[in-house]
């Protein structure tokens, strides 16, 4: 027995499915479909479990077209650099409306005992943005509309928020190519368009688990 097929007889099926994917579409597989194959991956394999998140959002953080807003806060001499897109990455999703934990208590009225431990126990409806000792809440997540809101629960957990709170982040408030004129999902759910950004969850959920 060849050294390839003896390795072959240890890999699951569904990773050897993804790499004759792979071995298939050669270079004519897209950006999307390569970044999603490496998420799959990584998400399937426990050994990986710590470092799973930090790959995915940095994938994320990498695939922009040449109109995309991020590319303004990236030195593009420097894309290639992992601290300086992760950097850049992070600074892009902190410029959006961020709260402390008491900060969202006070202004939303929210009657915790402990605002910080309320929040943490919800970390896979409500994403949690981890700084040294603190963490910071986007704030979409607290001002619309009640039905709005609901929706980006029940997404959060869909797309994986407690797991990877950073790429779940990053791709509410970053421009999606599936949406008309690449509107972000929060945009979306500002213009009061639900179904579409429900359509995209769906998408970007199927593309996970495919």
């Amino acid at each position: 027995m060849s050294n390839s097929a003896a390795r072959a007889r240890g890999v699951p099926e569904r990773h050897r499915d993804h790499s004759r994917r792979l071995t298939a579409v050669g270079g004519s597989v897209s950006d999307h479909d390569l970044i999603e194959l490496i998420r799959s991956e990584l998400a399937s394999r426990p050994t990986l479990s710590l470092v799973a998140g930090r790959v995915s959002h940095l994938l994320l953080a990498g695939q922009v077209d040449d109109d995309d807003p991020i590319l303004d806060l990236i030195d593009p001499g420097n894309v290639l650099d992992e601290k300086t897109v992760m950097r850049d990455a992070v600074e892009y999703i902190l410029s959006f409306p961020h709260l402390s934990a008491g900060e969202v208590a006070v202004k939303y009225r929210k009657t915790w005992a402990n605002p910080s431990d309320a929040l943490r126990k919800r970390a896979g409806q409500i994403i949690g943005l981890k700084q040294g000792r603190r963490y910071r809440y986007p704030e979409f997540q607290f001002s619309l509309p009640e039905d709005a809101i609901e929706l980006i629960r029940r997404s959060n957990v869909a797309l994986g928020a407690e797991d990877d709170p950073w790429g779940v982040a990053s791709w509410w408030l970053s421009p999606n190519p599936a949406a008309a004129g690449r509107t972000s999902p929060v945009d979306l759910l500002e213009a009061g368009d639900l179904e579409q950004v429900a359509t995209l969850v769906r998408a970007e959920v199927e593309d996970d688990i495919a």
